[in-house]
């Protein structure tokens, strides 16, 4: 599979053992304008297929979604279209935010 799910914890982990991860966010402007991880690009999953010129295939993803099915799908799109190191955050946002995790909000 192309693509794996990880917990929030292990997400974190991520973040320091890939430097290139892209925290891609696959969300509505408005929930990411509400909260999102840090550096999070935006460009949500209705609009990904358009915009993949504007993503690096050869780079790390963490694709990142309200509750996991947007990414899921956004995951399949990317992985269609040769992106093979991808990550899929469980439980999205709002699993992030149960665990207590630092938002950037605004």
């Amino acid at each position: 599979m192309p693509y794996r799910d990880v917990d929030p914890e292990a997400a974190q982990q991520l973040f320091q053992s890939e430097p290139d991860l892209v925290r891609l966010d696959v969300r509505t402007p408005p929930e990411h304008h509400s909260h999102r991880l840090a550096k999070a690009r935006l460009i949500p999953v209705g609009e990904l297929a358009g915009r993949l010129g504007e993503l690096d295939p050869s780079r790390p993803h963490l694709v990142v979604c309200e509750h996991g099915v947007r990414s899921l799908v956004a995951c399949q799109i990317l992985a269609e279209h040769g992106f093979d190191r991808l990550w899929n955050l469980r439980g999205g946002m709002a699993r992030w935010l149960g665990a207590g995790l630092p938002v950037e909000r605004g």
